[in-house]
């Protein structure tokens, strides 16, 4: 496995769980019900996406990390739970954003087609928890 792509994996990797965890801290927070089923939603989301990639990464004959990203602690220093949750849309976004900028590093055929999936994923729940938000502000 080539060092940046398994570089680029893990990093993928420690952000999903990052959010993870930032996820089931906030969907006790919520308020309504459907707040708390999406969140929940978007929470067993990232838990699957940080297993599939530590699986590629093994698969491909990388080591797969474990840790997991700073972004917790960024979340959790934002005051109110709105600013959370645009802090959490900003965090999937930059997801995309890196399965763009290093998809054409990737060779194999199905880590490619699982990545564009994940992107894909990732904005439908951005544009689900913004649903959630326009809602919350009405």
């Amino acid at each position: 496995m080539e060092n940046q792509v398994e570089e680029f994996l893990n990093a993928l990797g420690d952000a999903e769980r990052a959010g993870g965890r930032v996820l089931h801290e906030l969907t006790g927070q919520a308020r309504s019900l459907e707040l708390k089923e999406l969140l929940k939603k978007v929470a067993h989301d990232e838990g699957y996406y940080a297993g599939e990639l530590s699986h590629h990464v093994r698969r491909l004959g990388g080591n797969a990390s474990n840790k997991t990203g700073d972004f917790v602690e960024k979340v959790r220093a934002v005051g109110d739970f709105r600013g959370k949750l645009e802090l959490l849309n900003r965090g999937q976004r930059w997801v995309i954003r890196k399965i763009d900028e290093n998809l054409d590093n990737v060779s194999d055929p199905e880590l490619k087609a699982f990545l564009v999936v994940m992107a894909q994923g990732h904005e439908l729940n951005i544009g689900a928890l913004e649903q959630a938000l326009k809602a919350a502000a009405a």
